[in-house]
């Protein structure tokens, strides 16, 4: 996942690392086989959720945005662009 504006790249990751990784969203170990990174952080795939439409964004896509703290899927991200325009 993409974080916008984020220079930081996520710390490599070994199959021996994976279960001490908790998850952003839920607190939960991620002991699955595929992770994602957003923010600084770790995700399960089903808890990276956009912030407005709950759209799971490791379903809908491998970019994901932020702003004002928030992760949003392009097209809630667009539209809050549009309204502080």
């Amino acid at each position: 996942m993409v974080n916008p504006g984020s220079s930081s790249q996520p710390p490599p990751v070994t199959a021996g690392s994976l279960s001490w990784k908790r998850c952003a969203g839920c607190g939960g170990k991620i002991a699955d086989r595929f992770l994602l990174y957003a923010m600084d952080s770790y995700w399960h795939s089903r808890c990276l959720k956009c912030s407005c439409c709950q759209a799971q964004l490791g379903d809908i896509g491998t970019s994901c945005y932020t702003k004002s703290g928030m992760i949003l899927c392009r097209n809630d991200y667009i539209r809050s662009a549009e309204r502080s325009e």
